[in-house]
Formats: structure tokens, sequence, C-alpha cells
């Protein structure tokens, strides 16, 4: 693939770095700790392509641990956009040279692509050739050829990834190695909008033009759709074509139906149906097969309502488009992306070759969340073109789960998704009334007619919104339809003039005399300085019938002003014109800078990685190149970097410049020497270190940063931390040092030191502590039972604002005890965690607890009763932001009241409007709904069944609240009331208390938002699993519950009640307790 910036830098960064860990192999688990909302739901475990494995705590880091014969590698991890990523160090050389897709390391986007474990045993790959040359390894189990980009598309099974990774990187006929990764679908009066009536009535319906809509299917059985369909074929993994989403029958609907009503723009059109998505999003592989299909029927026009982030590399979705549109004649009608806001435009849109969709309302106004230019990497013009994208009104899919209700058969959605099928309508119209029209001259006569909104840049609205009324009668085009100047090199003072031809042809009857001049603003939105854009000749004869060439120059020497110059070429002809948009990038101050990492000897070593980033944009650098030096493009401003750097095998150097300032080309040396001893003690000789963790909070410009390494310190012998450059205010820069020691067990209870030391304003330039017993706090913790076969893990996070943390997670016996001594400089975090053979199976933890030196305190984790818990939160469990409702409850937390998530088999939560389901998730006690505007009354529902094995308790959980909601004005969610109870009797540990006898059930009542006082609740007990229920009595806030079932069997627990604000609520656990013998 290429790219559209030439040049190495920021723009080109292949992968962020922030932190690093090295895996405890099986003998301890690594967790992480930074805020983020909870989820409530199970953990989740992701193997990436190396065979490492990740696990997350909900959408919260969790755990890593390395794949076979990489039990010691280092990882470095950060957070962007609410993302995880997590990289390998042996990957980032690869990364840097492009070998590597990013996309394969960020785990969050993985969970949401569903690549994790526990919904596939494979890694999707798309794996490019290096030319014709074939793969030669195995490794990669092909799925399908791609010939439009030469590639394969397959999968590597997990079990084997280590290999197969190794294998992929050294086969000399592999090019890249991509993810398949996920698009998304981007989603009466909008007919008339464009003009296409006008089109109608001159004869013009499309007929006989073959428009592929590549999407979730097509319903074609739908009325409005009504022999539409000429061929369909699905390319995902569901078992037919069946659209169970509604987002292409709806982009169908837009283009062809043939509802007197709700006409689409070009109703006489053959539909082709490719179903290339389905509800959770568009596998690329299935994209470019789909792709490949539709200009092998014969597609004139192809939608793609779809998209996904850009970079200045040309993917293998944009590839494709280039080819296949260059190959086949096709037009790729692709929307412009849903992010809102500049340089947004998302990919496929991104291609060249693509006419890029926006959205305006009815009044031609951009849409807030319509994607916009200028394009990453070049600053040309995109998107190309805008059309109708708000409250669309078209068909429903029979099956289909999407949009708003507009009558039994029609929804309306809003998005550059409903914008994209107009202009493919559009589209096949000129195409039936110029047959032998290229999707090039289409796409230039949609342009040239396009009405522009005088309000709107180019890089808002390309050259504007579709005008079908003109579009059937314009005469004058320009080829090509958007010329883009490209990038110049800072400094100006030399920039070449870069010059291209612009050609106009004359459909028409008659010769057409154009007047050329050019209308472009700068970044600031004033006119661009004269002399930056010129055009010889200014006037052109164009011939009836023929063409004309104009050269348009860019000179980047003129002005004074750098960034994205953008605008139009203009062709005047009496009252119309013809407006070509055009830009140009005029590069920042910026220099090409070496960075050389020397070792403890001062010589150049490759041994050595560095993270560098912009504090401006946060965008990343990974310098890593074999002979220890790396040069790189980089805009004048303030960065970050940090370094570590290997002498020999031993030893380990981190550096770091929290704060520096790039102003010129002066080289920057990345030097070992600057570090000095690091060396924690336990007061136990005999103890082992585990971890060292070093956390860095940055405050710039208003904002703040994160960033952290962790490291076990049985990897490299000797260590040695150090600080680079000027120390920094105290209030902009906060460093924690961590590390966690196993010490000599006392009796069967393994004993762990935790240490963590704060600093404001530098890095310390060595580091040695030795803390004696008596400045730490003593923390016993008892384990409830978890099972055969079970292990745990158990450790603590440093808690401290503005910092992420890491932690090791060593194994613990359940049930039994261990024995923990921390440093009481700050607040700890919790984590327990089981897992199987099969996996990660439950976690608990709480949020941050305070200790004083020198005191003893008492913990208790994992013992019943299992259910809902609402310890106080920064984060809403149930809250409403607009019309979006979301609940995020985590249902199995502990007896002690630890939150807590589970693995469960099966799982739902609905959310009810005045008795109307208005949405519905399989995730437990989690979900996102859209409802209608205004005040209503809604119940929330959510039961959870653990997966079997898990646990013995709490094998089933449920629950369903009540309240009152109205639409929430602003950009800050509103916290509903919501009231949990928690069940909290003292058991024996084995979570179980005696038949014949009255057990004393404490209930613990947890609210969050404007929760009213809960008066009497009702309880109510079962002996066999919820078949049959009693009542019984309550004293104040505790439940008598007579115990009359079998020994060996299990009590369950229900509970009811309102609050004096008429919301209520209903848990049930099943299987709360057991039974035993008097």
């Amino acid at each position: 693939m290429g790219s559209r910036a030439p040049r190495r830098g920021l723009a080109l960064a292949a992968a962020t770095i922030a932190a690093g860990l090295v895996a405890a192999g099986g003998q301890a688990f690594a967790a992480p700790e930074t805020p983020a909302p909870r989820t409530g739901g199970p953990s989740v475990a992701v193997t990436l392509i190396t065979g490492d494995r990740v696990i997350l705590d909900g959408d919260r880091p969790g755990s890593l641990i390395g794949g076979p014969g990489r039990e010691k590698t280092v990882f470095h991890t950060f957070h962007r956009d609410g993302h995880l990523h997590v990289v390998p160090r042996d990957a980032v050389p690869r990364l840097a040279e492009g070998k590597l897709d990013p996309r394969l390391f960020d785990v969050t986007g993985l969970v949401e692509a569903g690549y994790d474990d526990a919904r596939r045993d494979t890694v999707p790959l798309v794996v490019t050739r290096e030319g014709d040359q074939p793969l030669r390894t195995s490794a990669l189990a092909a799925t399908r050829e791609l010939p439009a980009v030469r590639a394969v598309a397959g999968r590597v099974a997990k079990s084997g990834a280590t290999a197969a990774y190794r294998a992929l990187l050294d086969d000399p006929g592999v090019r890249k190695i991509w993810l398949d990764g996920l698009r998304q679908p981007t989603l009466d009066r909008s007919t008339a909008q464009i003009g296409a009536p006008a089109a109608w009535s001159a004869g013009y319906t499309g007929e006989g033009v073959k428009v592929a809509v590549l999407d979730t299917g097509v319903d074609g059985e739908h009325p409005d759709l009504a022999g539409r369909e000429i061929a369909e074929r699905n390319f995902t993994d569901d078992p037919d074509a069946v659209d169970a989403v509604g987002h292409g029958t709806h982009v169908a609907a837009t283009i062809a139906s043939v509802d007197a009503k709700y006409r689409g723009v070009a109703p006489g059109a053959q539909l082709l149906d490719g179903k290339v998505c389905i509800d959770a999003g568009c596998a690329e592989s299935w994209i470019l097969a789909g792709m490949q299909w539709a200009a092998d029927q014969g597609a004139d026009v192809v939608n793609l309502s779809l998209g996904g982030g850009d970079t200045p590399q040309i993917d293998p979705l944009e590839e494709a488009v280039n080819t296949l549109s260059a190959t086949t004649g096709a037009l790729f009608v692709i929307a412009a992306g849903n992010s809102g806001g500049p340089r947004t435009v998302g990919s496929p849109g991104s291609a060249d070759a693509a006419l890029t969709v926006g959205a305006v309302d009815r009044q031609d106004g951009i849409a807030p969340f319509s994607s916009r230019g200028p394009r990453v990497g070049d600053g040309a013009v995109k998107p190309d073109i805008t059309a109708p994208g708000v409250a669309i009104a078209a068909a429903k899919a029979s099956k289909g789960t999407i949009g708003d209700p507009v009558d039994d058969r029609h929804v309306s959605m809003s998005g550059t998704s409903m914008a994209t099928p107009h202009v493919a309508g559009a589209a096949a119209l000129l195409a039936q009334q110029h047959p032998d029209w290229t999707g090039a001259r289409i796409k230039a006569a949609l342009m040239a007619s396009a009405k522009r909104n005088p309000a709107l840049t180019e890089f808002d609205q390309g050259a504007g919104r579709v005008d079908l009324a003109k579009a059937i009668t314009q005469t004058v085009t320009s080829e090509p339809a958007n010329l883009a100047m490209g990038s110049q090199s800072w400094p100006h003072t030399d920039d070449a003039p870069v010059a291209k031809e612009l050609t106009y042809r004359n459909a028409g009857v008659e010769p057409v005399t154009l007047e050329l001049s050019v209308d472009v603003k700068g970044p600031n939105g004033e006119p661009a300085p004269a002399g930056m854009f010129t055009v010889t000749p200014t006037r052109l004869t164009v011939p009836a019938g023929g063409t004309a060439t104009t050269t348009v120059t860019a000179d980047t020497r003129a002005g004074s002003l750098d960034g994205t110059f953008g605008g139009a070429l203009v062709a005047s002809a009496g009252s119309s014109a013809v407006r070509t948009p055009i830009s140009v990038d005029r590069e920042v101050e910026s220099y090409d800078v070496t960075f050389n990492h020397l070792d403890a000897r001062g010589e150049l070593t490759g041994n050595s990685a560095t993270m560098l980033i912009r504090l401006a944009d946060f965008r990343f650098v990974p310098l890593s190149e074999p002979d220890g030096s790396s040069t790189v493009r980089l805009p004048v401003g303030d960065y970050y970097a940090a370094s570590d750097i290997t002498t020999d095998e031993s030893d380990l150097a981190l550096v770091y410049r929290p704060k520096f300032r790039i102003t010129d080309g002066t080289p920057v040396n990345l030097d070992a020497r600057e570090a000095k001893p690091l060396k924690v003690s336990a007061p136990d000789p005999a103890a082992t270190a585990l971890l060292g963790d070093i956390e860095l909070g940055l405050k710039h410009q208003g904002r703040s940063y994160g960033f952290s390494t962790a490291f076990l310190d049985g990897f490299y012998e000797r260590m040695s931390l150090g600080h680079s450059g000027p120390e920094l205010p105290a209030d902009e820069l906060a460093v924690l040092i961590g590390t966690q020691l196993r010490g000599t067990p006392v009796a069967d209870s393994p004993v762990h030191y935790r240490f963590a030391w704060l600093w404001h304003g530098k890095v310390p330039t060595g580091f040695e502590r030795a803390p004696a017993r008596s400045e730490l706090a003593e923390v016993r913790t008892r384990f409830g039972g978890g099972g055969d076969g079970k292990q745990h893990g158990y450790g603590a996070n440093p808690s401290v604002e503005g910092l992420a943390s890491w932690s090791v997670l060593p194994r613990v016996p359940a049930p039994g005890s261990a024995i923990d001594y921390l440093t009481s400089d700050v607040k700890w975090n919790w984590t327990l965690m089981q897992s199987s053979p099969q996996g990660v199976e439950a976690m608990l933890g709480n949020d941050g607890r305070a200790y004083q030196a020198g005191r003893s305190y008492q913990e208790d984790f994992n013992s019943p009763v299992f259910g809902p818990a609402m310890p106080e939160s920064s984060y809403p469990y149930l809250s409403r932001l607009g019309d979006e409702v979301r609940l995020s409850l985590p249902l199995f937390g502990d007896g002690a009241g630890h939150v807590g998530s589970s693995a469960v088999s099966s799982a739902r939560t609905t959310l009810h409007r005045d008795g109307a389901k208005v949405g519905e998730t399989t995730s437990p006690g989690n979900g996102r709904f859209e409802v209608p505007a205004g005040r209503a009354g809604f119940t929330v529902e959510t039961t959870a069944e653990r997966t079997p094995g898990v646990s013995e308790f709490s094998t089933r959980v449920s629950g369903s609240w009540t309240f009152r909601s109205d639409t929430v004005p602003g950009e800050q969610a509103r916290t509903l009331p919501m009231t949990v109870v928690r069940f909290a009797p003292e058991l024996d540990e084995a979570g179980a208390a005696p038949v014949g006898r009255v057990l004393r059930v404490p209930l613990v009542v947890q609210q969050d938002g404007p929760a009213g006082r809960v008066g009497r609740v009702r309880v109510e007990v079962s002996f066999d699993d919820g078949g049959s229920w009693s009542q019984v009595p309550v004293a104040g806030r505790t439940a008598l519950v007579r115990n009359t079932g079998t020994p060996g069997e299990f009590a369950s627990l229900r509970v009811k009640g309102t609050d004096s604000r008429g919301n209520a609520f209903e848990q049930t656990v099943i299987r709360a307790y057991k039974l035993s013998k008097i």
C-alpha cells in the first residue's frame, strides 16, 4: 500500500507507546488499573497476533500473559480515545517500518469487533503480497483471495498465534499484515430537495442501471423494493443474506423504492444485494470481496454506506476503490462518516476515486455529525459532495432492529449512510442518461452541477449538495473533479511550484468560453495570498463535444501563513459556473530530527525503544532502529519521550524527558548514562521482586496525560532510572514509583509487600528504598472458596488521581488467606481474579482504601451472597444523556460489597418505556438505549446466568428498576434514581448456614441518583431454585430467614421495594447460600 504523505513523522505514526509491562508467565497475573467507567460485565480475554494474551475486566485493563516462549516480553501500553492499546516491544520496529497494522494491538477495538477469545478462536487477517510473490508459509488459513489489492484474507489460530506471527514476518512474500477489522455502517422530502422529480419528469428513473448495495443485506420482499433486486450474495459469517439489522434495506429503498410516497431516487434501477455487514459491523475482507463481486457483476454504481478511521497510508479498502474504479469504470459512492469536525473523513471514502458524500439537513446546512476534511495526510478536499442525511424515511426490513418508526413499513434514520444512497441514485440516473460514461465522468458531472452553500467551505461540503435538476442538463465538467496539489515541506522559501493540468469537457452542441479564477482560503479563513494559485490560461474556449486544458500552479513560497489551503477553481460562463475543489498543504515549521539511543558505554545501540509524543495533539511516533539512530520529521512544539535502553542482557536503563521543546533540527541524545541505580528491598531479606512500576502524570496547557512503564525485576539484573532535561513545576508533573515483592509465607498464607512513593516536578534520577516493617500497614485477607481447578490471583494497585497503575496478581489459596504489607503514602485498589484452564471467570475489586502505617486491617473477598452492588463511584450506574439511557451495573458483587463481574452463559438487559420495549442487549447489567424524547416511565430489567462451573453460588441474578425520566439537554449525563439491596448474612467458610435455624440476613441499601427513602421491603426465600417463594419477616433492615430446606441444597433470595419517590426495584438471587447440617 502507498501513502498520501511522503515523509515519515508524526503523520505516519504507526503505534503509540506509553507504558511497559513484563508478563508474569504462568506464575502471576499483571493487572493494570486506570480510571474508566465500570461495565459490570464479565472479564474478557483477547489473544494478540503475537500469541500474547490480554485480559480486560469489563472495559478496564486486567492482566497480561506472554505467549509461548514470550514470558519475559516487555509490553508498551497506552490509552487513547478510550481504547487500550497493548504493543509488545518486539513489535515496535515492525510497526515503525509499516509491516504491521497498529489495530492488531488495539485491545478495546478487538473486543468491540467481537475478536475476543470467548467469541472466536482465530485472529482474522488480510495479508497483502509483495508484488506477485506467493505466500510461502502455511500459518495463515486462507479464506478468500482479494485480487484487487493483491492480498489474501485468512485466519490464524490463536492457539498457534506465536509461531504463525513469526512465520508471517519471515515470509518474503508478505508485504504487510493487516487486521481484518470491522467497519461500521455510517447511520419523504429528500428526493425533492435534490431535484429528483425534474429528472423523473425528463424520463430518467435509473432503468437498466445496476446499483450494488454493499451493506447489511436487502429485504427484497419489502413492497417498496418489489422486483428491484436481481442478484444477491452473502459474504459474511451469517448463514444467509437476510437483513437482520435494517440498514441495508433502508439504503436500498432510498436508491430504488417504487413506493409512491417514499419513492427512491432511481426507482427503475436494478439492485445487486451484497451482504458485507452484520449487526456487529463489516469485516474488511467481506467488503473487499463484495466490491470485487459487484464489479464482476457489471455494477455501474456501488453504494458503500460504511466506513472507519483513515490514516495517511492507503489501506486495502482505499486501494481497492481506486483499482476497481480504474479497471471497471464503476463509480463507488461512499459515506464520509459520522465523526463530525475537521480531518474526520473515514476510509474507504478517503480514496481518490471515491465519490465521497457528506450529509446536510433540509435547509442544506451541514449536519453536525457529518465528517469533514481536509483529508488526513495530504490535506485534500473531502467530502466531494453532500446530500440529505437527516431524518430520512425509507423502508424497514421485516427483521430490522434500527430506526425511528414512521409507520409499520418505514423508519427514519440519520447519517451520511442516508446521504450516500441519494447520490448513488443520482449517479444511476446519469448512467441511464449517458450509458457510455464512466464512473469518473458521472462523478465529475454530479460535482460540477452541485449546489454550493456559500456559508460552508469546500472542506465541509466538497462541491456542494447534489442537484439532479441541474445534473441532467450539465454540459461542462472538469477532469479531475477534485484537484489535490499535495503537501510542501517547510521552509517554503525554496519550494518548487507544483503544476497540474485540468481538462474541461463540453458535452453540449455549442462551444463554451470559460473565465477561470481561483477562490481559495487559508486556515485562518482569509483569501490565499496573491500568487499562491495561478491558472494559465485564464480563458478557455471548449469546443462542442470536445475538451480544453488549463494548468493550475500552486506556489507555496507566497505568503507566510502555514497550514492547509482549500477552495475551488471557478470556471464561469455567463451566470453559471463550475467549481472544482482544489487544495494545497503548506507544512508548518518542521525539522528532520535525529534521536540517538546511547547505551551505558556511550555507544549507539539498537536494543532500545522510545515513545515520542507530541503534546499538542497526543500524536505518537515509535522510535526503534537497528543502528540505534532514528530520524523523523517533527513540527516545532512540546514533546514527551520515554526510552528504555539495554547495554547487555542483564541491565535496563529507563530515561524520561517528560517535557522538551523541538525548535530546530538539533539531534536529541537518549543516553543511558543519565540514569542511576534503581533498587527497592523489603524487610524480609528473602523477598523477591515481582514488579516495578513507574507512573507519570503530566499537565500541559490545560490537558492531562498519563504514561507508565512496568517491568518484572527478575528480567534485568540491574536497573537504572533517570530524568533528562530541566525539572518541571510541581503542579505539572507527578511521578509514582511502585514495587511489589513476594515474601516468605506465614503458615499457609502467602506474604506480599506493596510499596508506592510519590514525587512532583521530576523523575528521580536513581532511587533506593528499604522500608522497615514499622513503616508499613498490615492487611490480612480471607478468601472464600472457588471450587476445584480454580486459580485465584490477588493484588493491589496504588490509587492516585490522574495516574494509571499496574499490579501483579500472584496466586493465593481459595479458600484461604494472605498477608500484605503496604506503604501508607497512597490509597490502594484491591483486585481478586478467578480463572480456570478455560480462562478468566470472575473478578472482584474495590476503589482506593487508605491505611495507616503500623496498624493491622482485615479484608474479606469472594464469599456469598453475590449480587448487584453499587458502592460510591464517580461514574453513574443509571443515567441519561439527551435521549440515550445508559445502564452500567455490576451484578456479581460479593458479600463484603466488592464490585464483581462473572463469565455468563446467557444474559439479557431490556428497557421498556411506558410499557413498550425500546431496546435490548445481551450484556449483563449493561446497555445503551435510544428512547423517544420527553418524559415517560421506564423499566430496566437485567438477568444473567453464570457460566456453569464458575461458582456454585448466585447461578442466576436478575433485577428490575422502575423510574421516570425526561430528556436531558446539554453534554452532561444526569444520574437517574436506582436502589440495590445487598444480602449480607454471616455464613461459614463454605458459604453455608444450618438448616432448622433462623438466619439473620442484613439488608444493605445502596442508592445512586435522586432516589427517595426506602421504607419497608418485602423479602422472599426459595429452597427449590426459585420454583416457589415464601415471604419472610423483616425487622428494620434485617430479614429473618428460617432455613427449612435440605442440607447440601441452596436458599435463593428475592427483595422488592419502592422508595418515597415512587421508584420501584426487585432483585432475585438464585442459590444465594448453601444449607448445612446443624
